[in-house]
């Protein structure tokens, strides 16, 4: 799951759209004269197929290499970068070229030499065709060798040249049929055959690239635009979306309909009556006008109660909170939609008078379901600005219920609102912004200097401290957002190898810098909560900013605790949990060059002095925040990764690390575990 965070028109949604269009659930092509950049349509634009729009880089699982390894007979990269173009066709590129393997001529060459030999033994069929049967052997021979000397030349038949051969070589066999020869010649011919195949056949990259693009997931877009209202007129609903079947509302009826098994052109039918209209016209209204009128109406009222009955069981696993009950009912040519719910069962209120959450996540979950179902792939679930009209106890509630859906899909949400910025996850955060040049931009590896695209990041930090006040009794104050990021990070990964880890109910809180530590842990004395400082002991550490213990112990009701003393080491910081291997080549990758440490380097004492000193020393200017960004670097690797892929010394020094937190907090474990 990831968020892409910034103030109106930074160009979150024209993201999210076009991604959306890389591989939608539901035809959606890219539309050059509206999404071209139109300063340079008249000058560059021309065909549509030269035109990339979207690219996307894909790790491919294990399972599916070892699937294409045995197909394709072919190693398979790890790393594929997919593009669609303006014209719809989509390329595939990998950092590893991908080739056929060649078709060497020595198949071709031992069947040419057991033709040869077979074609020297023939059998005569009798005394008197001894010469015929003689000149046949020899002639047959004779072709085989001069055939295998053309063969020379060829280096692979998988080549024009060497299919041509080939067809020339079944077309000369052919004619080689006779009664004495037909068994050897079919046998030739079979084996031309079987080469020939391998070579006609389509390129591996070719075959490679099609397999990859089948698995591709889809990518279902929504917005607050696709809420249902309760009345639907099916007549113009049918207009609509003969016209606009991408238009957002228009989409998510048809969802609606499509994911229950209704047809809106048959409910819309099934209302008609006869004996009405007979009656309209002045027309008798006979007895079997009125027996098919009921028969309609009965069909009509099955349908709708057994897709009642479907959305309201579906909804509810799915939405996992209080028990709605969902009825569809039709009038005439409207279809209308009730809500009742667990609290009240006997009230139904119609859907648009329903909470705008209640509307949002029920709107989302029939276009999810469908389309994600249409396409029969795990989706890319791409959500613009979602819960706007939620409170911001429910938008934070919200996040809860994005985690569960990133379980199985991936989830990429747009959003300005602090309260959906999950505060203990900020690696899932890519700020978005406008440069100067007018050009959306978005980070991945730190914050923007723009203060409007960050100020949703300040007050989700800002609020992450007044939820830590209030709701949490016990309490982690750090440095920086960096600290925070480790912690989080190590915790998670702690808990799934099966180490020691602060439990999910203590709040890690950033204080935004060692001389805000204080007075952040005096705040906190005042809630009467239980807070512990954690502090790096590097000599860096002390240098940057001197603290005062005596105000600190004043104020952290579990007091102070160093990584020094809690790993027992000597003047370490946190990256010292993660150690050289992990952090150092995070910073080569930040400063987009080579970074290594030599052994007058390793001296200087805690990791981040040992950096400092090999910057100094080459001349490297290390950015402002450097830490915090190779913090969020490392996060953003990490979580996709299985904890038997962290190095087990890192797991064993954060579980050491996170048992003498624990202590000082009071938590003991095993009667947690218990």
């Amino acid at each position: 799951m990831a968020a892409f965070v910034g103030r109106n028109e930074s160009g979150k949604t024209t993201l999210l759209k076009a991604l959306h269009k890389f591989n939608p659930g539901i035809e959606d092509p890219y539309r050059p004269q509206r999404e071209f950049p139109r300063e340079r349509f008249m000058r560059d634009f021309r065909k549509p197929g030269d035109w990339a729009v979207c690219a996307v880089e894909f790790e491919l699982s294990p399972t599916f290499r070892v699937e294409l390894s045995q197909r394709l007979n072919v190693s398979p990269p790890t790393l594929v970068i997919c593009t669609r173009y303006y014209d719809g066709a989509m390329k595939c590129s990998y950092q590893a070229s991908i080739s056929d393997q060649p078709i060497p001529t020595t198949e071709l060459a031992m069947a040419l030499d057991t033709f040869a030999k077979a074609a020297r033994r023939l059998v005569t069929p009798s005394f008197d065709r001894e010469m015929q049967t003689q000149q046949l052997r020899t002639e047959l021979s004779a072709w085989a060798v001069a055939k295998k000397d053309i063969l020379v030349p060829i280096r692979d038949l998988k080549s024009e040249p060497g299919i041509a051969i080939l067809n020339q070589l079944r077309a000369e066999a052919n004619l080689k049929m006779n009664p004495l020869a037909g068994d050897i010649v079919s046998q030739l011919i079979n084996a031309i055959d079987d080469i020939l195949g391998k070579a006609s056949s389509r390129p591996v990259q070719s075959q490679l690239e099609a397999a990859i693009i089948a698995e591709l997931p889809v990518f279902i877009y929504f917005e607050n635009y696709g809420i249902l209202e309760s009345a639907i007129y099916l007549p113009r609903f049918l207009e609509d979306f003969a016209k606009h079947p991408n238009e957002p509302r228009t989409r998510t009826i048809h969802a609606l309909f499509k994911h229950v098994g209704l047809n809106p052109q048959e409910i819309s039918e099934l209302g008609g009556g006869e004996a009405a209209l007979a009656r309209n016209r002045g027309d008798r209204v006979t007895d079997e006008m009125i027996r098919r009128d009921q028969e309609r109406k009965e069909l009509r009222s099955l349908k709708l109660n057994s897709a009642s009955l479907s959305i309201t069981d579906g909804f509810a696993d799915w939405f996992g909170q209080r028990r709605y009950r969902i009825r569809y009912d039709a009038d005439g040519d409207y279809f209308r939609i009730w809500v009742s719910d667990d609290k009240r069962p006997g009230v139904e209120i119609e859907l648009e008078s329903r909470s705008k959450g209640f509307q949002w996540f029920f709107s989302f979950y029939l276009v999810f379901l469908f389309e994600s179902d249409e396409g029969h792939k795990n989706a890319v679930l791409l959500l613009d600005e979602p819960g706007l009209n939620l409170h911001p106890t429910a938008q934070q509630k919200l996040i809860s219920f994005f985690d569960r859906l990133s379980e199985n899909n991936t989830l990429l949400y747009s959003t300005h609102s602090p309260f959906l910025i999950d505060p203990k996850n900020l690696h899932r955060v890519s700020p978005v912004f406008e440069d100067e040049t007018g050009h959306s931009r978005v980070v991945s590896d730190g914050w923007p200097a723009d203060r409007e695209t960050t100020f949703a990041l300040q007050a989700a930090a800002g609020y992450n401290v007044m939820q830590a006040l209030f709701r949490s009794p016990k309490n982690v104050l750090v440095e920086d957002i960096g600290h925070h990021i480790y912690l989080q990070i190590l915790a998670v990964l702690c808990r799934a190898a099966g180490f020691d880890a602060i439990p999910e109910d203590v709040q890690v809180t950033a204080c935004g810098g060692t001389r805000l530590m204080a007075p952040i842990a005096a705040l906190f004395a005042t809630a009467e909560t239980q807070t512990l400082v954690l502090l790096d002991d590097g000599e860096g550490a002390r240098r940057r900013t001197p603290l005062n213990p005596s105000a600190l112990l004043q104020h952290a009701g579990s007091g102070v605790l160093t990584v020094s003393e809690a790993i027992g080491a000597t003047h370490v910081d946190i990256e010292d949990v993660f150690g050289e291997g992990v952090i150092v080549p995070m910073v080569a990758e930040l400063l987009g060059q080579d970074f290594v440490l030599e052994d007058a380097d390793r001296r200087q004492g805690a990791l981040v002095d040992q950096i400092v000193a090999s910057a100094t020393r080459q001349q490297i200017l290390l950015p402002d925040g450097w830490r915090a960004d190779v913090a969020r670097r490392v996060a953003y690797v990490w979580q996709t990764r299985w904890p038997e892929e962290i190095p087990p010394e890192v797991l064993e020094r954060a579980q050491i690390l996170f048992r003498a937190i624990n202590a000082r907090l009071g938590i003991d474990l095993f009667n947690l575990v218990l």
